[in-house]
């Protein structure tokens, strides 16, 4: 009896080592993302807002983003520090304030996780392999700061369908170096490198956009929930600003997060009116979530 009882105390601590690294893992894998309590309860409140309503992806999305009308634009949100002076590249999740692609990716992300029944873990998971190159958190440079590459990357996991070609667009000729120009408006740029390999990639790839002027027969094809990506003349920019389409009544207008009353709103104006009062938009290209 007692060989069997030390036996027992020998085995213990090596199951309890075996299971610790997943309990372990498990609680650590819970704090991967930085937000507040406020955009914790707001997420989980849309999130069941959602899974009471079951749609497609896309008019999940759109739903999402209603819920979130009124809310603040806040430029920069993602770069602000946690702790005054110390600021580091996190996963950062926040919902009562955001920008224009913040709100479209965590609408998507919401979307994607109602469909799926999932958390707000699972939700922050959704953005993290959307917002970083290969869902990696490292540095700034992993974030995927270009639009253009951001759409690469959610094409590649079969979330997006970039539809520009389909919809009669044409090829894109503007090379995009805008960051690695420019490195003193970003602060936090840890690693030029990365940065100019991503301008590279993004360059090699073939694009394509609507222009302005010719957009007629595109709106047609375009449906509510198809994410509207704003080409600029901006020289080395890729995108200057991102929405969601609404469409009513034959007429395709922004659900977004807008610089003008500086929240989200729904645009009472049609998209070619939003668009013909901003000479530096050349056109557009659409992606359609899956």
């Amino acid at each position: 009896m007692r060989r069997w009882l030390t036996i027992l105390l020998v085995l213990v601590p090596v199951f309890t080592w075996c299971q610790g690294p997943g309990v372990r893992g498990r609680e650590a894998e819970s704090r991967f993302w930085v937000t507040t309590p406020e955009d914790s309860l707001l997420a989980e409140k849309v999130l069941a807002g959602l899974k009471d309503t079951p749609g497609t992806v896309a008019e999940l999305m759109v739903r999402a983003g209603k819920t979130l009308e009124g809310q603040q634009y806040v430029a920069g949100t993602l770069d602000e520090a946690a702790d005054a002076g110390a600021w580091k590249e996190e996963l950062r999740i926040y919902l009562t304030r955001t920008d224009c692609i913040i709100f479209v990716e965590t609408c998507l992300a919401l979307a994607r996780t109602a469909a799926e029944g999932g958390d707000f873990m699972m939700f922050a998971n959704e953005i993290r392999q959307s917002r970083y190159r290969d869902g990696q958190v490292g540095g700034y440079a992993d974030r995927l700061h270009y639009t253009t590459e951001w759409g690469m990357q959610g094409e590649a996991r079969g979330v997006l369908k970039d539809i520009t070609k389909d919809l009669g667009g044409v090829p894109l000729h503007h090379p995009l170096n805008y960051m690695s120009s420019h490195p003193e408006s970003y602060p936090h740029m840890d690693d030029t490198g990365a940065i100019l390999e991503a301008e590279r990639r993004i360059n090699d790839s073939e694009q394509y956009y609507i222009p302005k002027t010719s957009m007629a027969d595109a709106l047609e094809g375009i449906r509510t929930g198809d994410i509207i990506c704003m080409v600029t003349s901006v020289p080395g920019l890729d995108i200057s600003h991102v929405g969601m389409a609404l469409v009513e009544g034959g007429t395709v207008r922004l659900l977004h997060a807008s610089t003008g009353p500086m929240k989200v709103v729904a645009e009472s104006r049609s998209l070619m009116q939003y668009l013909a009062a901003r000479p530096a938009v050349t056109g557009i290209r659409v992606l359609r979530p899956l």
